[in-house]
């Protein structure tokens, strides 16, 4: 069953996530063939600047798919996270009906 799964990024600064963007495509490389290949079939990445924060909108095939993603690529996310300066990302899984 597919599942949505939105994740809370705070204390952004969005330039700064650009730049490691830019710097370390080779782990947004990484992280983009295992979420194809774990069964995401939408993402979408958006930014509010008043409360600088990035959400990210998945739409996934299954949450069996989303949990692969995670086991695989963690040291990757937190790696990212930790280039970025980041806050803890606070994810939350949602049913399609």
């Amino acid at each position: 069953m597919p599942i949505v799964v939105t994740v809370r990024i705070p204390n952004v600064d969005i330039e700064r996530v650009r730049q490691v963007a830019k710097d370390h495509k080779d782990l947004s490389d990484k992280l983009r063939e295992s979420i194809i290949r774990n069964g995401c079939t939408a993402h979408r990445r958006i930014y509010n600047e008043e409360l600088r924060e990035i959400m990210d909108v998945d739409e996934w095939e299954s949450e069996e798919g989303v949990r692969q993603f995670l086991k695989e690529m963690g040291p990757t996310i937190a790696k990212l996270a930790e280039l970025r300066g980041t806050g803890k990302p606070e994810d939350t899984i949602w049913r399609v009906y």
